[in-house]
């Protein structure tokens, strides 16, 4: 499944009806779950602050799907690892925390490590972690932001995964390429393909540019795109914003195999009369991948304020 919808506006019951009517030609939402009734969802909230910032998922579309798979009797779960905070703080500042509550939804905190096999012949990447707390559900639902990185270039489907790894380990994993991007790229990659999602569907009504992934400025995209493959839409927003792909750490550290499938699979959207790219969105300034020792410490320092904050 790969669809890139029109959506202006934050109207829950809008969101509902596009994605309804999308699924429509896939044979309806429930088939899209193939059979699971126990679905988590993964937005991207980097650390608990406002929606209106564009740096997290933004509430009323995550809530929007929530409210789609209790309508389908499933059981629902939110869960992240946000940089920052914690998944129940986010949800505070969302200001749905209590409607979780309410409606059943449960909230996830990933704190648990299962190992896995990673990139192989990388004596820093070749023994991975995600979180285990992802094995309590039947699958997952990805629900990433739209947005510039200042590292990656850009975050969407595949990148909003390395969120399913835990706590500090998403910070020091950035220091273990030795600065080297396609290293690092080869890390998410094989992350994403753990996690395994059965579904993505990217928030870009408004998404963000300028800087990212946090502190750049919100731009009203207006789309959603909704994928069964995350380097498919991947390569739709690179589109969306002018960005060539083949210039970017993820897709450099995707074979020519692999790319010359997303670029078939892509070919309809993109070559369609009315695909357009967005006017005026700026790229973000780019940074190291690894972090600097100052770095490392302010990243200490946020972490403790925020326990603090929370005892």
């Amino acid at each position: 499944m790969l669809q890139l919808l029109k959506q202006s506006a934050y109207n829950r019951q809008e969101i509902k009806d596009l994605l309804t009517k999308a699924f429509e030609s896939e044979g309806g939402f429930k088939n899209l779950l193939q059979g699971n009734t126990k679905v988590l969802l993964k937005p991207n909230f980097v650390m608990p602050e406002e929606a209106d910032g564009c740096s997290t998922t933004h509430p009323d579309f995550y809530m929007s799907i929530a409210e789609l798979l209790l309508e389908a009797g499933c059981k629902v779960g939110i869960g992240e690892s946000p940089a920052f905070g914690t998944c129940e703080k986010s949800l505070k500042f969302h200001k749905v925390y209590d409607e979780c509550l309410e409606r059943g939804i449960q909230v996830v905190e990933f704190k648990k490590n299962q190992p896995y096999e990673g990139v192989e012949g990388d004596k820093n990447y070749g023994q991975l972690t995600v979180a285990a707390e992802l094995n309590d559900w039947q699958a997952i639902i990805n629900v990433p932001k739209l947005k510039v990185h200042q590292q990656f270039m850009f975050t969407a489907a595949t990148k909003n995964l390395y969120g399913c790894i835990t706590g500090s380990r998403k910070f020091f994993r950035h220091n273990l390429c030795a600065n080297d991007p396609v290293r690092f790229g080869k890390m998410v990659l094989k992350n994403a393909e753990k996690v395994n999602c059965i579904l993505h569907i990217a928030d870009g009504i408004n998404a963000l540019h300028v800087k990212g992934p946090r502190g750049g400025k919100p731009y009203p995209l207006g789309r959603v795109i909704v994928a069964d493959n995350y380097l498919e839409l991947d390569w739709i927003f690179c589109h969306l914003i002018s960005m060539d792909p083949l210039t970017t750490p993820l897709f450099k550290a995707v074979s020519k195999d692999q790319i010359i499938k997303v670029k078939n699979k892509c070919s309809e959207i993109l070559g369609a009369d009315n695909f357009k790219a967005a006017e005026d969105f700026q790229h973000s300034y780019y940074t190291d991948i690894s972090f600097s020792p100052w770095h490392l410490l302010r990243s200490r320092w946020r972490a403790l304020k925020f326990k603090l904050k929370r005892a």
